[in-house]
């Protein structure tokens, strides 16, 4: 998951450029890069399904309303999230069955929208950075990026992309600066982000040509860790 794309939905022009807007100014404020679609139909959203992450749908629209088209939406892109906007409060428990993120009411409100944003992007994990070196130059690296951090006790080193870089940290200053929902600690010397792991059997962590043998005992929490994100995280980086 890269640069967030959102698609707003709504069959009345004025909704659509004032929405745009709003949203617009709101994602500006995150620093992300993105991209907003618009579409004037249910229909022509729907063709562009699997290229959202965020969607903001009109209750109230002729042909295929709001509801139809995030039931449909569901189906070909179950994690996408949605936003249904609306004026019409007695339709707001219908959108329960498509497992709507949050609410918008007409008019719009600046604040509502931000907060709406950031619900969904609450969702996202791993966009955090941490500053690390690598040929004494510093950057900025997203911690969905780390695929894992090795201890060599004053000092770690995180590969990346194949590349290893280097921090000045402990691996317990590590635990606290990564996201606890990403990263668990397989021995005392790995800290293994679970997005990375290709596969894990007999206590053994594959990732990559890397392999990495589970502690007795951290074994039992980084199992219970990695069941979690599979079911909760997994397709959301």
């Amino acid at each position: 998951m890269g640069q967030l794309r959102i698609g707003i939905c709504d069959d009345e022009e004025m909704i659509l450029k004032t929405l745009y807007g709003l949203v617009e100014q709101a994602v500006r404020k995150t620093g992300l890069e993105f991209e907003i679609l618009v579409f004037s139909s249910g229909k022509d959203l729907l063709q562009q399904a699997e290229e959202l992450e965020i969607a903001f749908l009109d209750i109230e629209m002729p042909e295929v309303d709001g509801i139809e088209t995030g039931r449909m939406l569901r189906q070909r892109n179950s994690e996408c999230a949605i936003i249904m906007a609306t004026g019409v409060e007695e339709r707001y428990k219908e959108a329960f069955h498509i497992r709507a993120l949050r609410f918008v009411t007409k008019p719009f409100d600046s604040s509502e929208i931000e907060e709406a944003i950031e619900a969904c992007l609450e969702r996202r994990i791993g966009l955090k950075t941490v500053e690390a070196y690598r040929n004494r130059k510093l950057y900025q690296v997203h911690q969905r990026e780390i695929a894992y951090v090795n201890s060599y006790g004053s000092y770690v080193e995180l590969m990346v992309r194949g590349k290893r870089f280097r921090k000045e940290a402990s691996m317990e200053e590590m635990e606290k600066l990564l996201e606890p929902r990403l990263f668990s600690r397989a021995d005392r010397k790995y800290l293994v982000n679970l997005g990375h792991v290709d596969d894990y059997k007999n206590g053994i962590v594959t990732i990559g040509e890397e392999k990495i043998k589970a502690s007795r005992r951290r074994k039992k929490e980084f199992e219970r860790a990695y069941i979690e994100f599979d079911l909760e995280y997994r397709g959301k980086l």
